[in-house]
Parts: C-alpha cells; structure tokens; sequence
C-alpha cells in the first residue's frame, strides 16, 4: 500500500470517534500525471457502525478520467464506528490541463439512503508537447504497395460442401445417363480412330493382307470383348455364326497361306469392315437400352 495512503488510514483510525459529522475523503497520490498514465485514487469514510455504505462501481461515470482497476480494504470497526476505504487507478485521455474529480459515497439507512460528495480534488496533466509547430512535413510514399488477399477458408469450406452435394445428387439421379454418354463418347472416338486406319489400309497397293486383318480382329477383340486375335478364321465363322464372313475369311487365308497373290483382296477387306460398323451399332444401341 502507498506510505502517503497507510499514514492517512493510521490517522483517521486513530481520531477518537465522537458522533462527528459524517463526511467522505479523498485525494490523488500525484500531483501531475500524464496521458495514460496510471492515476491511485483514495477515498474513505467514517460512519456510525449501524448503517452501511456502498462506493461508486465500475458502472459509475468517472469522467474525465477511466477506470483500470480498484483495491477495496477490509472495513475497521470500534464500538461506535466503521471506517471504509478504496483506491481507485484511473487513467486519463483528456488533454485539459487541470482536471477535477468528486465521487459519491451512499449511506444506506433503514428506509432509505443518503448521498456525499467529497471535496473536488484535482490533478495537473504534464504536456508532453508544448507547442505546435506551424506546419508539419508530410512524408509522401505514393509507391504501389500489393497487400495480399486473405483467403477466405469458411466460404471455401461451405462452397466446396455445395459442390459436393450437387455432384452426388446429379450422379443419383442422372448417373446411369452420365455413364452411358461418357461410354458412347469413347467408343465413338475410337471407332472413328479405326476406320480411319482402315480406310488408310485399304488405299495402299498392295494391301498389306495381314496388318489390315490383325487391324481388324484387334478393333473386334476391344469392341465385343471376345478373343479375336487368338482366334483362326474357322473359329471365328463358328463364334460370329455369319455366313457372310465364310467367304470373306477363306479369301484372305488363301491369299496368306496359299498361292493365290493375285486375289483381289479388297472387296473381302470391305466387308470384313462393313462387319465391324455392324457390330460397333449394335453395340451403342445396346448401350442406350441398357
């Protein structure tokens, strides 16, 4: 506790009490302070042992000045008397060179309450700057300066959740259409890759016989999902039960195997390809129905 302070409450406990007139004290510890500086506070009271008192509280206005914070002590009492006493810490933001305090102090009787004022006591606020020049320099920084955009994580978050949700309701309810295009897509475009090499394979002359039906079997063997390319033509007559295909087959092995070289090899690899579109049609049409 301030010395200044614990000599004042020595004193006061120490007056003999005689039904004296009941006047509250206070007083600032400094007699100057600065802007923001913390202010001690005192104040006490004397008064007849049977009423009670009650001190301003944070909610009181201390204007000019701020309250931080306050140390209440411990009542002292003798037969007669009851003494009171806080320290209040103010802080001040005013620049009024003298400024005043006066605090209530509430005597409550049995019906009813009595307010005191202590005497205004006032304090002197240090200037730290005196005076003002006329005019003041002003830095200017015109330079563009890039201030990063803070990423807003909570409406990423939520977005992305919406997303979410969209995409899985759209694959529920559309998710069979989805599937199917997606598949029709793909086979289109490697439908069109073959014909293409096909068509390519047929305008050479000679048509190179065994590349041009390995380019088919392969194309079939992907489309149908069937072993083609490990199958001899006779097994594939047997597989594709076409009549058309016999002797288109028989054609092209006699060409490969035998010694018919100048067998017009063409119009049977035409075939073989008129074959193959079947099959791919066939195939998208059971796509669309399935």
């Amino acid at each position: 506790m301030d010395k200044r302070l614990l000599l004042i409450l020595l004193w006061i406990v120490s007056l003999p009490s005689f039904g004296q007139e009941i006047i509250p004290q206070s007083y600032f510890h400094k007699d100057s302070v600065k802007i923001g500086e913390a202010l001690p506070y005192s104040l006490w009271i004397r008064y007849p042992k049977s009423n009670d008192v009650a001190f301003p509280d944070s909610l009181f206005d201390f204007s000019p000045f701020e309250l931080e914070k306050r140390d209440y002590f411990t009542t002292k009492s003798d037969s007669l008397e009851s003494l009171d006493s806080v320290v209040y810490y103010f802080t001040t933001f005013e620049i009024d060179t003298v400024q005043f305090l006066t605090l209530p102090v509430y005597i409550i009787n049995e019906y009813d309450s009595t307010i005191l004022y202590t005497a205004k006591d006032s304090i002197i606020l240090n200037q730290v700057v005196t005076t003002l020049p006329d005019s003041v320099a002003v830095l200017v920084n015109t330079d563009f300066q890039k201030v990063p955009l803070a990423f807003n994580y909570p409406y990423f978050t939520a977005g992305l959740i919406v997303l979410l949700v969209v995409i899985l309701v759209i694959f529920l309810v559309f998710g069979k259409r989805i599937r199917q295009t997606i598949k029709i897509y793909w086979l289109t475009k490697k439908h069109k890759k073959y014909l293409t090499s096909f068509n390519n394979a047929l305008e050479d002359q000679p048509i190179e016989v065994e590349s041009t039906l390995s380019l088919w079997k392969k194309y079939l063997e992907k489309l149908l999902s069937q072993p083609y390319t490990k199958l001899t033509s006779k097994e594939i007559i047997e597989l594709t039960n076409s009549v058309e295909l016999t002797d288109q087959l028989k054609t092209i092995d006699r060409y490969i195997y035998g010694d018919s070289k100048n067998t017009d090899t063409k119009s049977a690899f035409e075939l073989l390809l008129n074959f193959s579109v079947e099959q791919f049609n066939e195939r998208i049409k059971k796509i669309k129905n399935g």
